[in-house]
């Protein structure tokens, strides 16, 4: 999907009023489309937040060297890590909750 998003849009102008307005270019349209697609999904909060997670790792903004890609690839990988570590953690606590309050 590594598509690259230029950072410019369209100015229109209403014939009518004279009002000016952006327009949004089709690849921005396309990422929206997607970006709606994941939230409204029946997909979980992880699930969700992993696909755009994904999806905003693949876009491309510009030339980054390869030393560097891999550092940020690395950084993002440890963020997705440590949330997925804290859902665990979360979880493990109330499974231990309802185990240590089961009557035996």
């Amino acid at each position: 999907m590594n598509k690259k998003i230029s950072n410019e849009k369209m100015n229109k102008s209403c014939p009518q009023c004279g009002k000016v307005f952006l327009v949004y270019k089709e690849e921005e349209k396309e990422l929206a489309r997607k970006i709606g697609n994941i939230l409204n999904s029946h997909k979980g909060v992880y699930e969700k937040k992993l696909a755009l997670f994904n999806l905003w790792k693949n876009l491309e903004v510009g030339e980054v060297e390869p030393n560097e890609r891999k550092r940020i690839d690395t950084l993002l990988l440890g963020k997705v890590y440590n949330e997925l570590a804290r859902q665990n953690l979360r979880e493990y606590k109330k499974l231990a909750t309802i185990e240590l309050n089961k009557p035996e």
